[in-house]
């Protein structure tokens, strides 16, 4: 099944890929992922998470920029178009 999701692309750039790669090996945790997610704020909008995770949901989109893979729900994909 094709969702509105599917069409719809995230990027980092290169300076930001490089962040989450010294971040992750930082930690010392292999297999993590950066993972994006939106939320309603009540009064004060959109709250965006950033965390990092080991865990592809079937929801999920993952992007990979510099070898830095990145996964975002596809509601929250859709809210950050």
């Amino acid at each position: 099944m094709t969702t509105a999701a599917d069409s719809l692309e995230f990027s980092l750039t290169e300076r930001a890929a490089k962040r989450v790669a010294y971040l992750i090996e930082q930690d010392g945790q292999a297999g993590l992922m950066l993972r994006v997610a939106v939320s309603g704020g009540g009064c004060s909008g959109f709250q965006y998470g950033f965390s990092f995770d080991d865990t592809v949901n079937p929801d999920d989109r993952t992007f990979e920029r510099d070898g830095v893979v990145t996964v975002i729900d596809e509601t929250s994909l859709e809210l950050l178009n």
